[in-house]
C-alpha cells in the first residue's frame, strides 16, 4: 500500500473505533464510517470489502491490557514474587493508560462484551485473549502460593480473578468519568488486592 493509502486506513480505523463507541458496532455501518472520517463510501470499500473486516481489522491489535506474558523465570528467581506482579502490572497498565487506541478499543470491549453487538469471532478472542492473561497471573502466582505467600484459604486462580476484576473496574469507571486519573486507580488496584492476598 502507499502511504496515502495507510493514511486513509488509519484514519478509517480510527473513525470506526470513535463510532463503536459511539453507536455501537451493530448500529454503526461503513456510511457513518465514511462519514466520520470524511472520506466517500468508495473510499471505506476500497479498503474494507465489508463490515466485519472493518471490524476484525480496529480490534486486530487489541492487547489484554493485564497479561503479563507466560515468562515465569523472573518471577521464581525474585523472593518477591508478589511485589514484582504488583509491579510488572502497574507497568502493563501504564502502557495501556498511555495507548490511547488500546484504551478506546478496551472501552468498546468491556461495552459490548458477551453481548450479540461484537461479531462472534471478536468475541471468541477477546474470550482467548482474557483466558490467556487469566493463566499466565495463576502461574505467576502459584509461585507465591507454592512458598506459602498467599493468605491462607485463597488460590492462585481466586487472586487472578480478583486482580482482573479490579482493574477491569478501574477501566469501566474511567467509561464513565473519562476526566478521572487512571494512574493512581490502577496502582491501587492491583496493591490492594495483591497486599489483601499476602501473608501479613
Amino acid at each position: 500500500m502507499s502511504p496515502r493509502a495507510d493514511k486513509t486506513r488509519a484514519i478509517l480505523l480510527d473513525a470506526a473505533l470513535a463510532a463503536f463507541a459511539r453507536r455501537g458496532v451493530r448500529a454503526t455501518t461503513l456510511e457513518h464510517v465514511a462519514a466520520s472520517a470524511a472520506f466517500t463510501r468508495g473510499a471505506v470499500y476500497w479498503h474494507f470489502p465489508d463490515k466485519l473486516s472493518l471490524v476484525n481489522a480496529v480490534f486486530d491489535d487489541l492487547v489484554w491490557p493485564f497479561d503479563i506474558g507466560p515468562e515465569l523465570a523472573v518471577y521464581r528467581q525474585s523472593e518477591q514474587p508478589l511485589l514484582l506482579l504488583r509491579e510488572v502490572l502497574w507497568l502493563k497498565l501504564l502502557d495501556f493508560l498511555r495507548n490511547v487506541q488500546q484504551r478506546r478499543r478496551m472501552e468498546v470491549v468491556l461495552r459490548y462484551r458477551g453481548t450479540p453487538e461484537l461479531p462472534e469471532e471478536l468475541g471468541e478472542r477477546i474470550e482467548s485473549l482474557s483466558l490467556r492473561a487469566l493463566q499466565h497471573l495463576t502461574a505467576a502466582l502459584n509461585i507465591a502460593y507454592e512458598r506459602g505467600q498467599l493468605r491462607r484459604g485463597l488460590t492462585p486462580i481466586d487472586v487472578a480473578r480478583c486482580l482482573v476484576a479490579a482493574c477491569m473496574g478501574v477501566i469501566a469507571e474511567h467509561m464513565e468519568d473519562p476526566q478521572a486519573r487512571l494512574e493512581h486507580s490502577f496502582h491501587l488496584a492491583p496493591l490492594l488486592v495483591l497486599q489483601g492476598a499476602e501473608v501479613a
